[in-house]
């Protein structure tokens, strides 16, 4: 990969270096309105840059945005949820309002340290195979929703017997980052395999010059712990506010 961290999250939030650099902190974003994984999308994410406090928010709430944050001195993260929470009450229904960290794989990382993987690419067949005991109908409306990441080989899985118990896929790649989300059945847990589906998309990332990004909230313990057992490294401390989709 040629480009840092810096580069894709710069891209992702909307900054302009040389405004941030004169001490704008508010940056309008088109990002902030796309879905992310199909399942929410982040109205309005907040951070330090350079130890300074920055807002990406949608364009539809920057100029409120602006007037309602000027003159306010924020900067503790209870501080700013507290604002934010009222700042979008009136304009969003059903917002959460999150604390999130984004990992990405440490300079120590080695992807090749992992043998003996039980993770598999996920293919048609295989896809299909666990969907044996739905109508045909239904396996096609699933299989349309899910056959771009498939057929890209963005996603992988470890199987019992027929089943999938664990998967991780590449489910976003913005700005040269890819979105890494993972599942393991509660059945399943604390066997590994959360690590290997894991491993094997973060492979695939650097297969195809894509920085991996480990986007998780700050109090799935679990899940953190994970991602920083694999040598992941937390690279920004985010106040997020979205809505489920």
């Amino acid at each position: 990969m040629n480009f840092t961290f810096q580069d894709y999250y710069y891209g992702y939030l909307s900054i302009d270096k040389k405004e941030l650099e004169i001490g704008k902190r508010i940056f309008s974003s088109d990002q902030r309105n796309k879905p992310l994984n199909g399942q929410f999308v982040q109205y309005l994410i907040s951070t330090h840059i350079d130890g300074r406090l920055i807002f990406s928010v949608a364009p539809q709430y920057y100029d409120d945005l602006f007037e309602f944050i000027k003159g306010q001195a924020v900067d503790d993260a209870d501080e700013i949820i507290e604002m934010l929470d009222i700042f979008f009450s009136n304009k969003l229904e059903s917002f959460k309002l999150r604390k999130m960290y984004r990992l990405i794989p440490g300079e120590d990382y080695d992807i090749w340290s992992s043998s003996n993987s039980s993770a598999v690419k996920l293919t048609k067949e295989i896809f299909m195979e666990a969907l044996e005991n739905i109508d045909e109908a239904e396996k096609t409306e699933a299989w349309e929703s899910k056959k771009g990441e498939i057929l890209e080989d963005r996603k992988f899985v470890v199987l019992d017997g027929k089943k999938v118990v664990s998967a991780c896929k590449i489910s976003d790649i913005d700005f040269g980052g890819g979105n890494i989300a993972v599942w393991t059945d509660s059945d399943y847990r604390n066997k590994g395999f959360g690590k290997e589906v894991v491993t094997e998309a973060v492979k695939w990332c650097i297969y195809n010059s894509i920085l991996p990004i480990y986007w998780v909230d700050a109090e799935n313990t679990a899940s953190i712990s994970l991602a920083k057992s694999l040598g992941f490294e937390v690279k920004s401390q985010e106040i997020v506010a979205s809505i489920t989709l």
